[in-house]
């Protein structure tokens, strides 16, 4: 019997010999056809004299990032992920012959690096276009040229072109110097922009445009090209481009002048040096399908070589492995024979004649009737006379469809195994042999321990259940092939909630929203998703909904079952802790808060603000507030009425400021209030809401003959102060001003301070 397989197997390996080769070749001619020369340059080291000012600037070491053109070979432009050009070799200079330091960052196309740096994505701009706009802008500072060269006009060779007449002029997208100058020199001329200079040149070959614009040296790097042949240089001096450097006006003026200082000390050979580098002995190598299109015949004979080189490889082969497979060919008996007799259950192949007749078994399949591991076989058995009685009519059913429909049948039933049953699995379909005879190949499995272990796990199943039906956690399960998930059959009873079942790919956050609070959904769908790829979590708190609106603290522990390295089922248990959280919850709130009033005491002032300022707060306002003549509520009136002010000026607080907003008593009659991203105005309405509010208390308290007011003193954050100490001081001087002043008003700790520095 031939093996087919291997037949496959060398002309697969001739085939990939042959693709090996074409490849080989194909890498050898790139690497030909695409060469660059790269140019090393030693940076002339010059002396420059900074002043005391500049020098202590440089000294800063100060990382300057600094924005640049990406788009215009060879003044500035990336290759092999690093940034080249005129401009760039400049700076370079500038960043060694200085001392400063420039992080070089890649300009967006069609993005201006004027707005790149006014909007703080950038310290500074190399390349800036010293015209129009530019030089009008009070937000930017120049510095003198780093770069002047011409700006040139490109037109279709041998084209006629009339200056005077209306001509539609193109300028690839970011070039807005370019642009403007065209609309200022010549109004009557349609000037649009194109998305890039290929598509502005293709544009210009198709006769889709007139003229396009540019500087000189940028143009001449794609007049290099084969592809643009057909393009020239119609005027190459239509004005000077000025390039230079740019930085926010208020920012670093200093940074300004060390740049012209570098600038005016810069060799003029170095500039001359970079231009000749960069021009005049810059190849341009045409890339893979320019090539083809110059030099086709000689690609078309390299592509017939490749292809006889294939052709050789997979003959050869062929003729190699035919010698093999005939050797092979007289073992493959034997070998068909060993796989059948290894295979996991027993192979019987069955012919109609009269009846069901076994015409060949393998050892497997006499094990699998009988019990026995030597039994000799029985040639020409029937095959129903292994079949139980009550069995028979069923299997010999199946037989015929598959004999005469062709169908394919699996049945399970009972075989003879001495006085016992044995539970077969049996997969049959027709087929034909080398001799066209028809018969019918099955193969049997043994059930019946799969039958005894299917029982076991009925038994444990219904074991779990009872166990979960009487405990308070809540486990689930989830597949990670189908997202079915399976939850205790008590769970919406005892929540009122429907739990998710069946979730689809990313829909996690809405599946779970249903049953677990809002707050919390992100830290479990996070822990969940680390889990499916192995990442083992720790254990966690979050709130279940119920559909009283009363949420419940779980404790929740996840895990995973893996099988070859792969997760393939999520398992979570969570414990309800609810009742322990509240309690803790109640003694730390009680902890933080004055016993009187209910609002927070100082020290959980002191701990809220400073947590505010570590988590990035941006800014605030800190309301030190004392209540004048207190003592005389108190002497004539009572310490039972006084406390009933205290009351009313705490719950007046809570009702003029946010729920945010960081409300104390900081002792006595002394009040503070910390006001979070606030400004003075928003500040000096809430004391003066405060204010009329001691006024009510006091009438409706009868109080107006104790002279009761208030003394209100403020600080800002971070402008007077950057932490809570120094707030609180600074604030509580602006209030004792305030005492010293004829009392009941307020100041700001900044007003107080230029008072009494004048």
């Amino acid at each position: 019997m031939k093996n087919p397989f291997y037949c496959k197997l060398h002309s697969k390996k001739g085939i990939t010999t042959g693709v090996l080769c074409a490849v080989l070749i194909f890498m050898l001619l790139v690497c030909f056809f695409n060469r660059n020369t790269a140019y090393a340059r030693d940076i002339t080291r010059v002396e420059i004299a900074f002043s005391e000012e500049e020098l202590a600037y440089i000294a800063q070491e100060k990382d300057i990032r600094l924005v640049n053109f990406v788009t215009r070979a060879p003044v500035s432009y990336e290759e092999d992920g690093e940034l080249q050009g005129i401009v760039v070799d400049i700076m370079k200079w500038i960043e060694t012959n200085t001392g400063l330091h420039f992080t070089y960052l890649e300009l967006p196309v069609g993005a201006n690096p004027v707005d790149y740096i006014t909007q703080g994505n950038a310290d500074a701009a190399s390349g800036v276009l010293a015209y129009g706009e530019n030089l009008n802008n009070s937000d930017i500072m120049l510095t003198n040229p780093v770069f002047i060269c011409d700006v040139a006009l490109v037109a279709k060779r041998g084209a006629i072109i009339d200056m005077s007449k209306s001509l539609k002029v193109l300028v690839p997208k970011g070039y807005h110097m370019g642009y403007q100058y065209l609309i200022d020199t010549y109004p009557n001329y349609d000037v649009q922009y194109a998305d890039n200079m290929e598509a502005a040149l293709k544009a210009l070959q198709k006769g889709r445009a007139d003229l396009v614009f540019q500087n000189v040296y940028v143009m001449d790097e794609y007049l290099k090209r084969p592809s643009y042949s057909d393009l020239m240089l119609y005027n190459s001096s239509v004005m000077q481009e000025k390039l230079v450097c740019a930085v926010v006006a208020d920012e670093d003026p200093i940074l300004v002048d060390i740049i012209n200082k570098a600038l005016l000390a810069m060799p003029e050979e170095y500039t001359r040096q970079l231009i000749v580098d960069y021009t005049i002995t810059r190849m341009y190598y045409p890339t893979i399908s320019e090539q083809i299109a110059n030099n086709p015949i000689l690609f078309i004979a390299i592509v017939v070589i490749i292809l006889v080189l294939i052709v050789i490889v997979i003959l050869s082969a062929r003729l190699l492995s035919r010698s093999k497979m005939m050797r092979l060919m007289s073992k493959n008996e034997e070998y068909l024979k060993n796989i059948t007799n290894n295979i996991h259950g027993g192979l019987v192949i069955i012919t109609k004649k009269d009846d069901f007749r076994v015409t060949y078994a393998n050892d497997r399949f006499w094990n699998v009737v009988s019990g026995e591991r030597n039994m000799m076989p029985k040639t020409d058995s029937l095959f129903l006379d292994f079949v139980c009685d009550e069995d028979k009519n069923k299997v010999a059913d199946g037989l015929k469809r598959a004999w005469t429909g062709g169908e394919m049948i699996e049945l399970k039933f009972n075989m003879k195994d001495g006085n016992k049953k044995k539970t077969i699995l049996l997969n049959g379909t027709r087929n034909n042999d080398s001799n066209g005879q028809r018969n019918i190949t099955c193969v049997l499995i043994d059930f019946s321990r799969e039958q005894m272990l299917k029982e076991a796990l009925e038994d444990e199943k219904e074991m779990y259940r009872i166990f979960m039906e009487d405990s308070r956690d809540v486990v689930f399960y989830g597949d990670i092939k189908t997202n079915e998930y399976i939850w205790p059959p008590f769970y919406k009873e005892r929540f009122g909630i429907e739990p998710p079942r069946q979730i689809a790919d990313g829909n996690e956050q809405e599946a779970f929203g249903t049953v677990i609070v809002q707050e919390d959904l992100t830290l479990f769908v996070t822990a969940l998703e680390a889990l499916k790829i192995g990442k083992k979590q720790p254990e966690f708190r979050m709130r279940l909904k119920t559909a009283d609106g009363r949420n419940r603290w779980h404790k929740v522990k996840l895990s995973c079952m893996e099988k070859n390295g792969t997760v393939y089922r999520i398992l979570c248990r969570m414990t309800d802790i609810d009742n322990e959280v509240n309690h803790m919850k109640r003694l730390s709130d009680a902890s933080m808060r004055d016993k009187l009033t209910g609002l927070y005491n100082k020290n959980a002032f002191y701990t809220l603000v400073k947590k505010f300022m570590a988590e990035g707060g941006k800014k605030g306002i800190l309301l030190f507030f004392d209540l004048d003549n207190f003592k005389n509520v108190n002497d004539q009136m009572g310490h039972l009425a006084g406390d009933e002010i205290l009351m009313g000026v705490a719950g007046s607080m809570r009702h003029i400021f946010r729920s945010d907003d960081i409300v104390a008593r900081f002792g006595g009659d002394e009040f503070i209030i910390f006001v979070k991203d606030s400004d003075e105005r928003i500040a000096a309405d809430k004391i003066q809401c405060l204010r009329e509010e001691i006024m009510r208390i006091k009438e409706e308290c009868g109080a107006e003959h104790t002279g009761l007011s208030a003394c209100v003193g403020v600080s800002m954050y971070p402008d007077d102060a950057k932490d809570v100490e120094q707030l609180v001081a600074k604030a509580d001087d602006a209030m004792y001003y305030v005492k010293q002043h004829g009392k009941n008003g307020y100041a700001f700790y900044k007003d107080v301070k230029n008072m009494v520095d004048k």
